[in-house]
């Protein structure tokens, strides 16, 4: 019998999980604010949950999804207005033990994204787009032994988007579908 790549780095990333046997694992459940901002594109607030599975020592996992709207000009007016709804999965590396637990963390998201055109690009329509890019980061967690906690962090995510991509070729400007993404949530522990 031969196995897959894909079926052997599953059952080595299942391996690592089991062998870390949390004895005391920290399952955590919240809701954040979060700030967006990519070149060329206004900033925005929004919100979204997130789910953290804390093992043992310094290692933690995320689940992340949220909400994001830009919107891009180029001429002296809007010209793109994006919609995601970003899914990330994060590896967490806290750095402290104690109440205050600074951390960096890195990993990948599914984004899907609602490109409508404006103005004079309208006659473009809009399209959808099902997009994977990764991201990196680092954050603090405030009151992380308590049974409820506040974590404060920022990353930034590598994406392609092909309508950011239309419109970088029709004008002279240089959007990025890029951006920074700033979270400020709570953390209620089981």
């Amino acid at each position: 019998m031969v196995l897959s790549r894909r079926t052997l780095l599953a059952f080595a990333a299942a391996l690592v999980l089991v062998a870390a046997r949390p004895a005391r694992a920290q399952f955590s459940l919240g809701g954040h604010a979060s700030y967006t901002k990519a070149g060329e594109a206004d900033g925005t607030w929004y919100g979204g949950a997130q789910l953290r599975l804390r093992f043992l020592g310094p290692l933690g996992v995320e689940g992340l999804i949220d909400y994001r709207r830009a919107t891009y000009g180029a001429g002296g007016e809007d010209v793109l207005r994006i919609e995601q709804y970003p899914v990330q999965a994060s590896l967490m590396l806290f750095i402290l033990s104690g109440q205050v637990q600074p951390y960096v963390l890195g990993g990948g998201g599914w984004y899907y994204t609602k490109s409508t055109f404006l103005g004079a690009q309208s006659a473009l329509g809009s399209d959808t787009q099902h997009t994977f890019g990764g991201h990196v980061g680092g954050g603090v967690e405030l009151g992380a032994k308590a049974k409820v906690s506040l974590h404060v962090d920022i990353r930034y995510v590598f994406l392609g988007v092909d309508s950011i991509d239309t419109i970088r070729d029709r004008y002279d400007n240089n959007p990025k579908a890029d951006f920074w993404h700033g979270t400020a949530g709570l953390n209620f522990k089981f």
